[in-house]
């Protein structure tokens, strides 16, 4: 267990307390029985381009926007072979494709439309630059806030492990702790002594900065409203329906994310959804025939919106223990659609993905991913014929394949259980 400080050190100290103190931990119930597809192929991406998201094209390729700055765009077959790739002057991190085979790529506050060749045949800014810009003052207050700041509380912290030991000596009195309580018993000691040491060194501090004139914390301000800009610029996703161009911004003021609609020239930007909630940078919305649905992550569900962002129905619940409901801390993450306009959304964390349709009725569970957990972008694409369902496994750079199982798999596996 690492040193904990600040608000963020508390939140997580009584969410493990919390946690190993559980008498009776919901866990995702298995559910691989029902799964539709399995697990077969890994496509490797190298890990000197880094991936941020992936598409398919109407061929069935695979469209990866890769780099920190500038990037490039990799095309790659089906299998994961390269076909070809470009240049990128940005950070790509969104990408989708365009009915006409366009290919629209965005990030650092910047939209691009490509031919299928990888032309750069439109570039603007993103529509939420000119919000950022008419949001200056309030952005620098929070840049004065975040510099400003109180120092950390120690002994907030010092009491928090104090009260952890306690809950936890009081159930060992009664039953037997599993092995992380026990670990835990024996290093929080330890902490709350370089917890008591730092609170020593801060008190000494005040002491000598006491007498001394207040610090021109000028340049730092300017430096952490720099850095807010950098991150509202980013974009998390763009997607069209043909009519127009949708992007998922953060906000300006704040921590919920915007939708914004643009011409396919990127012209005419126009705010239509605000105050969506999403965790860890991550805010998917796709467009398609039947609506823009929103993986609102933080809210446990997936949002359907009119082009003009009326809302017309939301579906889904924090559930670990069924196959319609979607698990962890936030999810689901990312969405995507077959031809049907069948709605497929992705779990991280799990590497769970469920199939529904356009109102959210549940249709099938498709399958877990095996990747890396943890709260991230899990892009998700289907292939043209609706058998082959892609998962971007971002820590490890790689894009998971599952297929569809054959009806001769499933007889091998339905003979298996029967002879157990």
């Amino acid at each position: 267990m690492r040193h904990i400080v600040g608000t963020c050190g508390l939140l997580l100290a009584s969410i493990v307390a919390s946690s190993l103190l559980a008498q009776d931990p919901e866990e995702p119930i298995n559910i691989d029985d029902q799964a539709t597809h399995q697990q077969v192929k890994l496509i490797e991406i190298p890990k000197e381009s880094k991936v941020n998201a992936f598409c398919l094209n109407a061929n069935g390729q695979i469209l990866a926007a890769c780099g920190i700055g500038p990037g490039e765009i990799r095309v790659m077959d089906a299998n994961g072979e390269l076909i070809k790739s470009w240049d990128v002057s940005i950070k790509p991190e969104a990408i989708n494709a365009a009915a006409d085979g366009t290919i629209l790529v965005a990030g650092n506050g910047k939209l691009m439309r490509f031919s299928p060749e990888g032309k750069l045949l439109k570039e603007a800014d993103s529509p939420q630059m000119a919000d950022l810009n008419e949001h200056e003052e309030d952005l620098r207050k929070e840049a004065e806030t975040q510099v400003n700041r109180p120092p950390v509380s120690y002994e907030a912290i010092i009491k928090s492990y104090q009260n952890m030991i306690k809950q936890l000596e009081e159930k060992q009195k009664k039953e037997d702790l599993n092995e992380q309580e026990i670990r835990l018993l024996q290093v929080l000691p330890d902490h709350i002594a370089q917890m008591e040491e730092r609170q020593k060194a801060q008190e000494e501090k005040k002491k000598i900065e006491k007498d001394q004139p207040k610090p021109d914390n000028t340049a730092k301000i300017e430096k952490a409203l720099q850095t807010l800009k950098s991150r509202k610029l980013r974009v998390a996703s763009i997607s069209t329906d043909g009519k127009h161009v949708y992007v998922a911004t953060p906000a300006a003021v704040g921590y919920t994310y915007n939708v914004w609609q643009t011409n396919p020239d990127f012209t005419d930007g126009k705010l239509i959804v605000s105050e969506l909630r999403g965790c860890c940078g991550q805010m998917d919305v796709q467009a398609c025939a039947s609506g823009i649905y929103v993986a609102e992550n933080s809210r446990h569900r997936v949002a359907r919106f009119q082009p003009d962002g009326e809302l017309v129905t939301t579906w889904g619940k924090r559930d670990r223990t069924g196959a319609d409901g979607f698990t962890s801390c936030c999810n689901p993450m990312n969405v995507c659609f077959n031809k049907a306009g069948d709605v497929y959304t992705a779990e991280s964390n799990t590497g769970r993905i469920k199939r529904f349709a356009a109102d959210g009725t549940f249709k099938e569970y498709v399958g877990d991913v095996k990747l890396v957990p943890g709260c991230k972008n899990v892009s998700i694409a289907v292939s043209p014929d609706n058998d082959t369902v892609y998962m971007l496994d971002i820590t490890r750079n790689h894009i998971v394949v599952m297929q569809r199982k054959s009806a001769s798999n499933e007889k091998t596996e339905e003979e298996a259980k029967s002879t157990t």
